[in-house]
């Protein structure tokens, strides 16, 4: 398995925990759009701009 892959799925898993933990304590309601959505957002963060952003040439 790839690095982006691995860095993508860790990000992933880490959003949506946090988000299910924020919607569950703030809020009292779990919200399970926002949950998927944050997970996937983290994944696409990671997995394409991040790299793209840590590369030496963009800088």
């Amino acid at each position: 398995m790839g690095q982006r892959l691995k860095s993508g799925l860790l990000a992933a898993s880490l959003f949506g925990v946090i988000s299910f933990l924020f919607g569950f304590f703030v809020f009292e309601e779990i919200k399970w759009s926002n949950v998927i959505g944050t997970a996937g957002g983290g994944f696409i963060a990671w997995y394409f701009f991040i790299p793209r952003l840590n590369n030496k040439e963009y800088k």
